[in-house]
């Protein structure tokens, strides 16, 4: 990887790619542009400065022992001392008070090299600031010995094949009507919130918690949030939606307001999403306002819960969208992703793989929940000023797209929230993975190249 905006090929033909989201900064210093260094073939990968980067958090496909060689090439220092940062891997200190001025000069190439054990499945790297911000021109890790290629990123909940996050939409026809509602939807964008769709990683997400097998299971309290005067059927009795949940120890709810949380039993093939979580004050046991149970998980290919259960207004499993920690680290988002957009498609109507609605727009000016769009696969992104985080989020909306599960008061995207990895860690991951504030991760994101795809498309037939 390099601190390009965009991927590069060295003297040998080998494309490095562009700035990646896990290297927790958005800015780049192209002084260096077109310069020759001295003690190099491979000039492009030190035109390019990533200032200010937290580190590096990627997936590696086996537990072995890495080289980790780091290109630099100070552009602003004009004096020893001036930066200075340690490198650490692993949690370990592996260059201690790096100080490139002093190595090589102002202007030329620097490389540091070092080997680190990985057995959990993802290299860490941190830089320690001493003097001034860390940066970084280039990236390349290579195993020491062979290992098995990677695996594709697992997803937070695996649905039977042909589901509509995991299938491919690139070559997908379009609505009739696509033009007049992307246009729409271009200008939900535009007018509201300064221009730029929201991420929603610090609140109106979902806490992903997994439960182990032989988790005990607890009947979930119902508080009342809509003044409903009664607990509702189906809860309790019938399917039992709140009975039995295995919450596991240590889970927790999502920031904000939704306080939305998943459960997801793998052994039991259950996933249960719930609203307005909560731990109750004077109890201390799990209360929530509303919820609903999925059962045969792995074998459905509608990933949505029985009306009117569960926690989206459309109805679909929150997870099966998000934006995963894991996504950004492995550099590739590979499933559509939940869209929440402003103006829905009236209550009384929706889209497969959604099977209700909270939409208030005459049928057919709007776009249905369920509804799933693209964008346009013949765009090149590379014409386009994003963020690194921008960048995922548009190489998988041409490839898988975007559903769209609820009307909310801006168009925006969803990661998984941080709080189940904070409470495990103490760092909430997000701050690093987004490289800067959440507001403008989707800053110059094409939405003007939205397309929409046909009402009930992929829905099977029969």
């Amino acid at each position: 990887m390099t601190a390009h905006p965009y991927p590069v090929k060295d003297s040998a033909g080998q494309v490095w790619g562009a700035i990646p989201a896990n290297w927790g900064t958005r800015r780049i210093s192209t002084t260096f542009k077109g310069k020759d260094f001295a003690g190099t073939s491979d000039d492009v990968l030190y035109q390019a400065n990533a200032w200010d980067a937290k580190g590096y958090d990627v997936a590696v496909p086996a537990a072995a022992t890495y080289r980790v060689t780091m290109h630099f090439a100070d552009d602003k220092a004009t004096s020893e001392g001036q930066r200075v940062f340690d490198v650490r891997a692993e949690g370990r200190t592996v260059v201690r008070d790096l100080d490139v001025f002093r190595a090589v000069g102002q202007g030329a190439a620097h490389r540091v090299t070092f080997d680190v054990r990985v057995t959990d499945g993802f290299l860490n790297l941190d830089y320690v600031k001493r003097a001034d911000l860390p940066l970084v021109s280039a990236i390349e890790v290579q195993s020491t010995v062979p290992v098995a290629l990677p695996r594709p990123a697992p997803r937070l909940i695996t649905f039977a094949p042909g589901n509509p996050y995991t299938t491919r939409i690139d070559k997908a026809p379009l609505a009739a009507n696509s033009d007049r509602l992307a246009a729409a939807l271009a200008g939900q964008v535009r007018n509201f919130w300064g221009g730029v769709a929201a991420t929603n990683a610090y609140g109106f997400n979902v806490a992903f918690n997994v439960a182990p097998k032989g988790t005990p299971r607890i009947r979930v309290g119902f508080h009342d949030c809509q003044n409903k005067r009664s607990v509702p059927s189906g809860l309790y009795d019938g399917p039992g939606h709140f009975v039995d949940v295995p919450v596991p120890r240590g889970a927790v709810a999502a920031n904000g307001s939704d306080g939305q949380m998943t459960v997801y039993d793998p052994a039991a093939d259950q996933v249960w999403d719930f609203w307005q979580m909560r731990r109750n004050a004077g109890t201390g046991r799990w209360e929530a306002c509303w919820g609903g149970r999925l059962d045969n998980v792995s074998k459905t290919i509608r990933p949505v819960y029985p009306a009117p259960y569960g926690a989206s207004a459309s109805g679909l499993v929150i997870a099966g969208g998000v934006i995963t920690a894991d996504d950004v680290r492995r550099n590739e988002i590979n499933h559509a992703m939940n869209l929440g957009i402003i103006d829905v498609s009236r209550w009384d109507t929706h889209s497969w793989p959604a099977n209700r609605s909270d939409g208030t727009q005459p049928p057919g000016t709007a776009i249905m929940e369920g509804q799933r769009l693209r964008l346009d696969p013949t765009l090149d992104l590379t014409r386009y000023n994003l963020t690194p985080f921008g960048r995922l989020v548009a190489e998988a909306a041409q490839r898988y797209g975007f559903i769209v599960t609820d009307r909310s008061g801006a168009v925006g995207v969803a990661t998984e929230s941080g709080a189940p990895e904070k409470a495990r860690t103490g760092v909430n991951p997000w701050p690093v993975l987004l490289g800067g504030e959440a507001y403008d991760a989707l800053k110059g994101f094409p939405w003007d190249r939205v397309q929409v795809l046909p009402p009930d498309y992929g829905r099977p037939r029969g």
